[in-house]
């Protein structure tokens, strides 16, 4: 007596439209099977059946002559992926149905473990297979792109080619099973990861394409719902699924090799209108009240940007002139608002870049470079920046801007209105970020670094997708983007797309005020409250593109090295903090964590150090790095991202490695006269940074 999970009849369906020799090759995948044997020891029945969405090629013709052995199934329209299955599976009676694309080819073995996976688990609805990519893929590297070649973005940013002759490349995946995002989104889990990658085998859902289906569960829930024509009807179901009691299970002996949007493409408009609408559908259907706010949000926004971008587009080409250059505009005309409401309470980081502007716009206010300027600042900043330049109007904006998440509100409802009211002509965005529906008023932007596509691992989840999406969004939108240097802005047009304007590279400067050779006194100082004579230094968020993981494996491997004193506040980076409380713990370490230093402080931490060390793997600018050299310190630094501009000739450089770091610190440690001539020349190098000539460069953008 056969067992009540036992999968003895297995029905594959191929959907097929236009299909060609594509679907052939499929079908020929399909009917060469073993479909092994069940948990009773009887040998599985397979058929395989062609359900045919009314192509209208000669598809049908090739498939009886390629592949007599399955049967077709003639609709009388296309009546979408979904419905075409349920047609099939209402004709052939089955214990079980494998779904699959036309557009792939189905290793040995495929249909054998999703039918064991099914019957090694009674409450499983449905096994999803391991679907991979076809063909071989090359990491896109610094040498960019050839014209034509396609690009595959991963879930974490990183983005593929196809490999080019002569290139071994690796095999990646395509799919492991679906999930969703809050929002709705559905994910192919396991997208663009390295074929070999491990899995779970309980997932959120199936992927529709190379999927078997246990006909108890799918049968009473009437198979896929037939109002999505195609995309979602798997997450639809998944979901239905999921909410009878039943489970997926992931079948990773299941192999699958596909052509990724071989029958739509994902640029195409069948593609993106169908996404659209039946992502929303299907998280209205069946996701939580928060899913459905954030999915109506998301759909809404998404299509009222693309309405206003088409109409952007027909405005600008009904109006422009037939072959015209734009003058520049008159600064003495235009009144810049400066958005400053993204500043952190402790003024690190992006804040050093809004002070140096600030003093830098009041160099050239005296200097009689003058525009009108109003600072939007915080209510803790406002003394701060009226002492920065007080030839400036500053405003405070109302106290609850300053609670998480109501700046992006404010930003985007109440700032242009702001703006408006002050006369402004000029918005200046400095932190990614920008109000996207600004009527009568331009738009400057500036992105900091494009580290979110070419280092995604370096930022948390929810950093990395804010901040991609707003960079892209930044590429799109008609506002003047400007990049503290010309490595962040070449990232940002690989990584984003050319933007409609060029983008204006503005490097940062440094206050020499603050920057410069600290004096015997604050050494000494600096020395009995630290309890340090010597020391080697690294200033900068802890997070992981700094390496400070690697700086501190180097330092111990150098034992008669000064103690490595760390400044900067915590990130994410899980290795470098392990390292950080167990030096704490540990009355004998050479490690010492300073936290946030004052200002004051910062020049003696670098300008009194034997070495700074900032190893990081990617920067927009590498403002510490600008700032240690003003202060006299000998630099050891990478070559990556925009780090060479900072650095020149006057740094000494090393590999983001721990060998690398320990090879090059204890060169410089033991050479004190390279140490002096790599002091002075930083020194001199850094003086040529100004804040003045970043501000100028700002107005210019502006003038444009």
């Amino acid at each position: 007596m056969k067992s009540a999970e036992a999968v003895g009849k297995i029905v594959a369906i191929v959907v097929s439209w236009n299909g060609g020799d594509e679907t052939v090759a499929a079908l020929a995948s399909l009917v060469e099977q073993d479909a092994g044997v069940t948990r009773d020891g009887d040998a599985r029945q397979l058929q395989v059946v062609a359900a045919d969405n009314h192509s209208s090629d000669d598809s049908v013709a090739r498939i009886r002559a390629g592949v007599p052995e399955a049967d077709v199934l003639e609709l009388g329209d296309n009546l979408g992926y979904g419905p075409a299955a349920n047609r099939a599976m209402a004709a052939y009676p089955a214990d079980a149905y494998v779904i699959c694309n036309q557009d792939a080819v189905y290793q040995p073995g495929f249909i054998a473990a999703l039918a064991d996976a099914l019957e090694g688990d009674p409450r499983a609805g449905a096994a999803t297979a391991q679907v991979r990519l076809a063909g071989r893929f090359v990491r896109v590297a610094e040498d960019g792109l050839r014209p034509g070649e396609r690009v595959l973005v991963g879930h974490d940013g990183a983005r593929w080619r196809d490999a080019r002759d002569g290139e071994a490349g690796e095999e990646l995946l395509n799919s492991t099973g679906n999930q969703v995002t809050k929002s709705g989104n559905g994910l192919d889990r396991g997208w663009l990861q390295p074929v070999g990658t491990e899995f779970p085998a309980a997932v959120f859902g199936l992927h529709g394409g190379a999927a078997m289906l246990r006909a108890a569960a799918v049968e009473p829930l009437g198979g896929f719902d037939e109002g999505y024509f195609m995309y979602y009807e798997d997450t639809d179901l998944s979901w239905r699924l999921r909410k009878a009691g039943w489970r997926v299970a992931y079948a990773a002996g299941a192999v699958s090799v596909h052509a990724h949007a071989g029958s739509s493409g994902t640029e195409s408009a069948n593609f993106v209108r169908w996404n659209r609408r039946n992502r929303l559908r299907c998280a209205l259907r069946n996701g939580p009240i928060d899913m459905k706010l954030r999915a109506l949000v998301r759909t809404g926004g998404a299509s009222a940007k693309a309405a206003l971008r088409s109409a952007r587009a027909a405005r600008a080409t009904a109006t422009a002139p037939a072959a015209a250059e734009t003058p520049g505009r008159d600064l003495a005309s235009e009144h810049l608002v400066l958005d400053f409401t993204s500043l952190p309470p402790q003024l690190g980081g992006v804040g050093r870049y809004l002070e140096g502007l600030a003093t830098g716009l009041a160099e050239l206010d005296a200097a009689g470079q003058r525009v009108a300027r109003t600072y939007l600042v915080k209510p803790e900043h406002v003394e701060h920046f009226r002492a920065l330049d007080d030839a400036a109007s500053i405003e405070a904006v109302p106290a609850w801007v300053g609670k998480r998440g109501l700046r992006f509100v404010w930003e985007q409802t109440h700032l242009p209105r702001a703006v408006r009211a002050l006369g402004g002509t000029a918005l200046l965005s400095p932190h990614y970020t920008f109000p996207l529906s600004a009527r009568g008023i331009r738009r400057l932007v500036t992105v900091h670094d494009a580290t979110f596509f070419s280092d995604p691992e370096a930022h948390s989840s929810l950093k990395r997708w804010f901040f991609t999406e707003w960079i892209k969004r930044g590429v799109r939108a008609d506002v003047q983007l400007i990049a503290p240097s010309a490595a962040t802005a070449a990232e940002v047009a690989r990584y984003a797309g050319e933007p409609r304007r060029e983008i204006v590279v503005a490097h940062h400067g440094v206050n020499l005020d603050v920057f410069h050779r600290p004096s015997e006194a604050e050494l000494a100082e600096f020395r009995a409250e630290h309890g340090v004579e010597r020391w080697v230094a690294f200033l900068g968020t802890i997070e992981p593109r700094k390496r400070v993981g690697e700086l501190i494996d180097a330092h111990a491997a150098l034992p008669d090295a000064p103690p490595l004193l760390i400044s900067g506040q915590r990130g994410w980076d899980a290795d470098a903090a392990a390292k950080l409380d167990a030096a704490k713990a540990d009355a004998s370490s050479r490690i010492r964590e300073l936290g946030y230093l004052p200002l004051e402080q910062l020049r003696v931490l670098l300008g009194g150090a034997d070495a700074f060390v900032y190893a990081s793997i990617a920067e927009g600018f590498g403002l510490p790095v600008l700032e240690a050299m003003a202060s006299g310190a000998p630099v050891i630094t990478t070559k990556l991202s925009a780090l060479p501009e900072v650095g020149g000739d006057a740094v000494k450089y090393c590999e983001p490695t721990a060998a690398s770091i320990a090879t090059a610190l204890g060169d410089l440690l033991a050479d004190a006269p390279v140490r002096a001539a790599l002091s002075a020349a930083g020194a001199e190098r850094a003086a040529t940074f100004t804040w003045r000539r970043c501000a100028s460069i700002h107005l210019a953008a502006l003038a444009r």
